[in-house]
Formats: C-alpha cells, structure tokens, sequence
C-alpha cells in the first residue's frame, strides 16, 4: 500500500483523535474498566485471521475502536488489577516517539541521542540507590532483569560458567523468600541450576523474610554439599507489598560471600520518596537491583532496569563482540548491545527520560507520596468497614483485606471460615470482573485467596475506594 504524504497525515491525525478520546474515557466513572466478553464471543467481533489482501485504513482504524472498546482500561480509576495503572501524557509521547523512530539500542550509532539518554537515567538512578559508580542497562521487564542478576552472580561465583557450563560440582544454592516473584525460581532453571536451587525462607507476619530462618537455610545448604552464592531480596512483594529488612539480609549476605541482589521492581520508586525511602534502607549494599519504573512511576509498559553496583560485570556476562554490528569508532565506548541478553532493543529510556524531564525528582516524589496516602485511606475504609477485614498490616501500597458475610462476622478463626471466605472472594472477583465495571484482583496469601488492592494510579479518589467497597459488598450479599 503505497500512502502518499497527506495520506499519512490524515491516518495519525484520526488515530490521536481516536487516542485522546480514549484517555478522556478514563475520567468518566459510567464508562466500564472492560467491556467483558468470553473468548469465544470475542473471537466472533473480530476478523482476526490475517487477509490475503490488504485492506482500507479505514477500515483499520474502525478496528482499532473496536479494540479499544473491548480492551482493558488500566488508566481508570475502577482498575486496580495489577501493579501497574494510570497514565503519564508526557511518557505517552515517548512511547509513540519510539515507534515512529524505530531503532534499536545496541549501538551509539543507530540509536546516538537515546545511548546517552539511557546512561543518563541509568547514572540518576544508581544515585538514588547510594551508588557513585554503578552501571545498568534497560530491560523488557523485571523478570529478565532478576535473570540477568542471577547470571551475572553465577558467572562470578563460578569463572568458568559462561565458556564451559556447569561442572558435576557446581553445587550452587539461593535463596529467596516463600513470597519472593516467581521469576527467581525460574531464572534458577534457566540458569542452569535448577528450581531445587532455589532456596525458599520463610516470612514474618507483614510478609518479610526472616534473617534467622534464612541463617538456618544457608546451614542445611552447607551441610548438604552445596554452596551459597546468592540471596533475592524483595522491596514490596508481589501481594503483600512487604520489604525484606535489607540490612540485615546484606550483613547476612556479606558473611557468606553471597551476591545480594534487590528484586524492587516495584518498591524503587520509594527511593524517590524522603518520606518512605526508609523502606529501601541497606539497598545501597546490594550487588543488584531491579527497578521497573512501569509500576509505581506510572510510566508506560515496559520500562525496566537491572542496576548494578559493580562496573564490567554486565559485559563480562554477555559480551560476545559481534563483529558485524560493533565496530570500532570514536563512539564505541558507548555502545550498550555487549550489557544485556538482547541484540535488538527498544527504546524504553525516551518515556522515562520524557517524564522525568516532565515532573522531575519533586514530581515523582509527590506521585509516589500521593500513591502511599491512598493506600492509607484504603486501609482505614476497610478497618473501619464491619463488613471487611484487614489482611496483614501493609508496608506499602497494596491492601489485602476480604469480604465477611454477616453469617461469619462474629465467628471464631478457623480454617474452615478462612476457606469459606476465600472461596466467596473469588466468586465476588469473578462476578465484577464479568459485570466490567470495577477490575480489582485477588491472590492467595497464607492459602487462602483474598482481595488484593494497589494504589497505582493517583487519579483515584476516595469515591472511587467507596464505590469498589460498595460493590463487593453488594455483591458478596448475593451470594
């Protein structure tokens, strides 16, 4: 299809139309998260098989309404499902600007401006940390990136790894805690160490790991012949939202000769917090970290960064020196293809660097300062509801809680009323999700599935905290 100029010009200027009456749905409360329709009626709407034959823009764009339609709203306030949610205008740009320059950030060369702004943000960030002179790369997600940390602490515990692969002997133990994101048990088997590598602590009662069981753990391991090389601290668990005590855990990680690495790929944005930062305290002493600015900073999917305390351990891990794509010019020293797992890479430092230009250190602060008061308002409503109860105290922004039906309210904790009301939680979940109204979430914590509410998006106002309570209440009464 051959578009001429004002061909292209009218395309972009109906799809920011059709954009910017999307983002003007999110203010208004009438208008549902998801318009839900099972897979099978969903498949029905859609052409979704590719055509022999290309077809009409304009027919394109009516299919983009309709994708829009029928997709999730995760900048509405009644969407509190995941980690992530709201929208940032400025990062939004960045992400549109990044398709429209389609480039690839192995090399200064093809990507010059966008090198020297990742380096950028990457130096702003290790500064938050407690870092003068760390490095980092940019990553897909914080799953690559804790993968990335475990190769990197692999390859210097064992020297050998990376040319010749594990030896009979290679031994290797980490640990993590029984609530720690599921990607480090599965970057152990990726590895090549295997998921029985894969340590698991036991947490206290907010959901952090426990020093003196992981002291215990770190024993057995010894015992049984095996050596250990690296501990997983997380700074805001997947459901609780609770933060490892990272000083003790770096201590513990200093005796063993371990590599302590930070998963925050949520709870780093509380670096940017004066008032919360305390949360990440000892993070300074760690060997890595993960922080996805996608979550808590609001920026669009996928933004994420592996930080690394110790300058040269991410090409020692993953350079490869192609010739045919690094050649050696006055700019070499900045490329960044030999730091990570990926040849071809987006450029997802423009968005962060967009709205870190936008609302700088003090705009992000009150962001994420905004985010925790939220979640405060939220814990008190449910405290203060005689129909909720609070599940463990939170740390930071996410409040588990669950419905109790009047029948339950003044009975005695068991393990029967636990599964009881776990059971009902999910029915309740289940049943707004399919009216596409609100779309909160639920998770099991201590086995048993409970509401899981973030604050993510600073849009929300407490109406919009009353109208979910309402309607899981409304709800739960008809079941």
């Amino acid at each position: 299809m051959n578009l001429t100029l004002s061909d292209t010009e009218a395309i972009l200027e109906e799809a920011a139309r059709i954009a910017r009456e999307y983002l003007a749905g999110h203010a208004d409360r009438d208008e549902p998260v998801v318009r839900y329709l099972a897979p099978d009626a969903l498949r029905r709407r859609f052409a979704l098989e590719p055509p022999a034959r290309g077809r009409p823009f304009e027919d394109l764009l009516e299919d983009v309404r309709e994708t829009l339609r029928y997709s999730v709203r995760s900048g509405h306030p009644g969407f509190s499902n995941q980690l992530f949610g709201g929208y940032d205008v400025a990062a939004i740009v960045g992400e549109w600007m990044t398709a429209l320059l389609n480039t690839s950030m192995y090399t200064y060369e093809v990507a010059p401006v966008f090198t020297l702004m990742e380096l950028a943000l990457i130096r702003h960030m290790c500064g938050f940390v407690g870092w003068s002179d760390g490095e980092g790369v940019f990553t897909p997600g914080g799953s690559i990136a804790n993968l990335m940390a475990l190769l990197a602490a692999r390859n210097r515990a064992l020297p050998h790894a990376n040319v010749d692969g594990l030896r009979p002997d290679d031994r290797l133990a980490l640990f993590l805690s029984d609530e720690a994101h599921y990607s480090v048990t599965r970057a152990s088997s990726v590895a090549g160490l295997g998921t029985s590598a894969a340590h698991k602590v036991p947490v206290d009662a907010l959901g952090r790991m426990r020093p003196d069981d992981l002291r215990a753990r770190i024993a057995d391991a010894r015992s049984d012949g095996l050596r250990p090389f690296f501990l997983s601290a997380t700074a805001s668990t997947t459901v609780a939202g609770a933060f490892d005590p990272l000083e003790e855990l770096a201590e513990i990680a200093a005796e063993h000769g371990m590599w302590l690495h930070v998963d925050a790929s949520y709870g780093g944005g509380v670096l940017l917090s004066k008032e919360h930062r305390e949360l990440m305290n000892g993070c300074d002493r760690a060997d890595s970290i993960t922080w996805n600015p996608h979550k808590m900073m609001g920026v669009p999917l996928a933004c994420s960064a592996l930080l690394i305390r110790e300058k040269g351990r991410l090409a020692a891990t993953n350079s490869l020196h192609a010739d045919y794509l690094f050649h050696d010019n006055e700019a070499a020293s900045y490329d960044m293809g030999d730091l990570t797992l990926q040849c071809g890479r987006r450029v997802d430092a423009l968005k962060l660097w967009l709205s870190w230009q936008a609302l700088g250190d003090e705009g992000h602060e009150e962001r994420i300062d905004h985010l925790f008061e939220l979640a405060d308002t939220m814990r008190e409503m449910v405290v203060e509801r005689p129909a909720f109860e609070l599940i463990r105290y939170p740390q930071a922004c996410n409040i588990c809680f669950r419905y109790v039906p009047p029948a339950l309210r003044d009975a005695e904790e068991s393990n029967d009323r636990r599964h009881r009301l776990g059971e009902l939680t999910v029915k309740i979940r289940e049943r707004l999700r399919e009216e596409g109204r609100l779309l909160t979430n639920y998770a099991p914590l201590d086995g048993v599935p409970v509401f899981r509410w973030v604050a993510s998006n600073p849009r929300v106002t407490r109406d919009d905290l009353e109208l979910l309570l309402d309607e899981i209440e409304r709800t739960g009464a008809e079941f």
